[in-house]
C-alpha cells in the first residue's frame, strides 16, 4: 500500500519533531504517535490491474488516485472491481526516536485483513514506513529542520505542531532519528455494479 508516497518523506521528517528529550540521558523518543491526517471519503473504482495490484480510484470531486497493494497482502483483502463504490477512512500518524549509536536500521512493515464475503466486503491495510534520517540543520526561530533522508536527499521541513516545535528545540546537528509513518486505510464496498 502506497497511498501517500509523494508526501511520505516530508511527513516522516515531521516525525523527527514528535517527542522530548528524556531526563535519564536515554535517546529522545516521541511521547506518543501524533495523528497528522484523518480523512473520510467515498470513491469509485475506475479500474483494477489485479496482476500489478494497482487500483485507480475517483473521488466525488473527480480527482484520480492510484493505490498499490503489495502481492503478499492482496490475498487477505476483498477483490475490488471497476464500478465498485467504496467508503474509505485514511489515518496517518508519525512517531520518532533518536537512534542510539550503532543501533540497527529500522525496518518497514505492512499488513492487511478483511472479509471477502457478504453484501459489503471490507478490509484494512496498515503500513509502517520506517527510516533513519540525519539532522543537518535546526532553526528554532523559523521552526524548521533540515535533514538528509536514506536516499541522500536533503529536505527542509516547516514544523507546525506545538509538541514537535518543543522537540525541535532539543535537536542538534548530527542527530540520527528513526522515523515511523503509519498509514492505515480501511474500506468497505458500499455498492457494486451487478456483473
Amino acid at each position: 500500500m502506497k497511498p501517500f508516497a509523494s508526501r511520505r518523506v516530508a511527513w516522516a521528517l515531521a516525525a523527527v519533531m514528535g517527542g522530548a528529550v528524556a531526563l535519564s540521558g536515554a535517546p529522545a523518543r516521541a511521547q506518543a504517535p501524533v495523528i497528522v491526517g484523518n480523512q473520510l471519503g467515498i470513491a469509485t473504482v475506475e479500474s483494477v490491474d489485479h496482476d500489478a495490484g494497482m487500483i485507480l480510484l475517483r473521488d466525488r470531486a473527480g480527482n484520480l488516485d492510484t493505490v498499490r497493494v503489495d502481492p503478499d497482502i492482496r490475498a487477505k483483502l476483498p477483490v475490488l472491481h471497476a464500478g465498485d463504490r467504496i467508503g474509505l477512512r485514511i489515518v496517518r500518524a508519525i512517531d520518532a526516536t533518536i537512534a542510539a549509536p550503532g543501533s540497527p536500521l529500522p525496518e518497514s512493515t505492512e499488513s492487511a485483513a478483511g472479509t471477502r464475503t457478504g453484501q459489503h466486503p471490507h478490509g484494512m491495510m496498515v503500513s509502517f514506513k520506517r527510516e533513519r534520517v540525519k539532522v543537518t540543520g535546526v532553526d528554532t526561530t523559523r521552526n524548521q529542520v533540515t535533514f538528509v533522508d536514506p536516499d541522500d536527499i536533503t529536505r527542509v521541513v516547516l514544523v507546525r505542531q506545538k509538541p514537535m516545535q518543543e522537540f525541535l528545540k532539543t535537536l542538534k546537528v548530527g542527530d540520527e532519528v528513526d522515523t515511523t509513518v503509519m498509514d492505515a486505510v480501511s474500506f468497505s464496498v458500499l455498492s457494486r455494479i451487478p456483473a
